[in-house]
């Protein structure tokens, strides 16, 4: 369902959000993307979309306050702040919401094409306005077990070379230890302590487009979307697990603020 930012890696289609071309809007498929559904309106007001200039969504990401995005670094490294806006209050591409510019990126000693430490931040030049729609999100900073129900969302391509959603997707997935993770990847090596991963079965999953979006478990961020294979293979898809960051998150606000 959702769309994910990857880099080619070997036979492993790992496509980074920095190059993907321009994500083409597709209204034929507002209904359902890989696996998900269409999100209730006003289910997920921490999500927004960071949007490149000239070429509109690019990656997802989630208000941990007025101030601040969390995101993947991949969907930093390569622009400046003055390229990206952040549209929150929306849950379509097309109408609504309000945007924000960037300020500052911020990165955890990003390593490229491994996608460990794929966590970033975003300062908005001005604060976010809260509403009904636009709710910052509490991130957790205990670990998450394995096989429990996560939420994910974005607007993901409805598989590797399709079309973009209008709007914002749905899917419930299932977390796994980073054990079975590693054996039921095709790049065990790319797993590592930092990452918490979901069983995407075939037919639904992350896709390109949904780096750096949120995963959700009991109300709490866990998860930042980092990397995967082709669309809705059937295998695990890996995020940057947030309680493993946080002391760096809460940190790096403090400092910057």
């Amino acid at each position: 369902m959702l769309r994910k930012a990857f880099v080619v890696v070997s036979a492993i289609l790992v496509v980074s959000a920095a190059k993907l071309p321009k994500l083409v809007l597709d209204d034929n498929y507002v209904n359902r993307v890989v696996g998900g559904e269409v999100a209730k309106n006003g289910s997920a007001p921490y999500q927004v979309s960071l949007q490149l200039s000239g070429h509109g969504h690019n990656c997802g990401g989630s208000l941990l306050n007025d101030r601040w995005v969390l995101t993947a670094a991949h969907c930093l490294v390569g622009h400046e702040p003055s390229s990206i806006q952040v549209l929150v209050g929306t849950n379509s591409l097309k109408d609504g919401g309000q945007l924000y510019t960037a300020d500052r990126f911020f990165h955890h000693n990003y390593v490229s094409p491994d996608y460990h430490n794929d966590i970033g931040l975003i300062r908005l030049k001005s604060p976010v306005q809260f509403s009904e729609l636009v709710q910052w999100i509490e991130y957790s900073e205990k670990v998450v077990p394995a096989n429990v129900t996560v939420r994910l969302t974005g607007w993901g391509r409805t598989s590797a070379n399709g079309p973009v959603p209008t709007l914002l997707q749905s899917l419930n997935v299932v977390t796994l230890s980073n054990e079975d993770c590693k054996a039921k990847s095709l790049y065990p090596e790319h797993v590592d302590v930092g990452h918490l991963c979901t069983l995407t079965h075939a037919g639904e999953g992350a896709c390109n487009g949904d780096s750096g979006g949120p995963l959700v478990y009991e109300g709490k961020l866990v998860g930042v979307v980092n990397f995967g294979v082709p669309c809705g293979l059937g295998f695990p898809d890996g995020f940057a697990r947030v309680s493993y960051y946080h002391d760096w998150v809460r940190t790096t606000m403090a400092e910057n603020s």
